[in-house]
């Protein structure tokens, strides 16, 4: 029998297996412990999130709007970083360019991004009849280049608009352009189209019988004309 056991190959023999089922034991041993090793180490490493932090916007005190200009407004308006609007609406009780009202009040509180509305007067209401001699006015100031007086005239004029005065003061005083450049385009035509010297435009621009330009406005004309 011993001699019988020398010669089996050494698969066969008892005591290969068993060197075998410890050497497979002590590995399964190992991996187990490196994977509780690992699990730790990942459990460790673990980043908690912290909450995030909303954007607290700054607080802001109202102003009393009533005594500050439009410009002023809107530089506050942009310095507080407060989105507000101006408007303008007809009073019959304010006079025009006057402050109305304010959407918040002064002395609240509000925040950073917030809405205002502030409200300017643009004065009572025209007729169809002062709309109607503005749209004219600014018709002869556009297009013609006429003077202020030049276009009242044509306005109340027999031989013209015929609008009534009211209306006609009305166009006057709601138009909104530079006499002094309508003054110049009017000498420039003069002195291109009609070839006349610089003395006779300005007396053209003043005369009553002429442009009706006021002094300073002809005087502005003659001083930015071409050489």
């Amino acid at each position: 029998m011993p001699n019988e056991e020398k010669g089996k190959p050494i698969y066969k023999k008892w005591w290969f297996w068993a060197i075998v089922a410890a050497v497979v034991i002590l590995i399964g041993i190992g991996s187990s412990e490196n994977e509780n090793t690992m699990k730790e180490v990942s459990s460790n490493n673990t980043v908690t999130s912290e909450p995030k932090i909303k954007n607290v916007k700054s607080e802001v005190t109202v102003v009393d709007f009533s005594t500050m200009s439009k410009e002023d407004i809107k530089s506050w308006f942009n310095l507080n970083k407060i989105n507000g609007n101006i408007y303008d609406e007809y009073s019959d009780t304010i006079a025009k360019g006057n402050f109305i009202s304010q959407s918040i009040e002064a002395n609240q509180i509000i925040h950073e991004g917030d809405k205002i509305k502030v409200t300017f007067s643009l004065g009572k209401e025209p007729t169809t009849e002062q709309k109607n001699a503005l749209k004219k006015a600014e018709t002869y100031a556009k297009t013609l280049h006429m003077s202020k007086q030049g276009i009242y005239d044509q306005l109340t004029s027999e031989y013209g608009e015929k609008f009534d005065k009211e209306s006609a003061q009305y166009a006057i005083d709601n138009l909104t352009i530079d006499w002094n450049l309508n003054a110049l385009e009017k000498a420039k035509t003069y002195q291109k189209s009609m070839n006349m010297s610089k003395k006779a435009i300005y007396d053209q621009l003043i005369s009553d019988y002429g442009e009706k330009f006021t002094t300073s406005e002809a005087q502005y004309a003659i001083d930015h004309l071409e050489e």
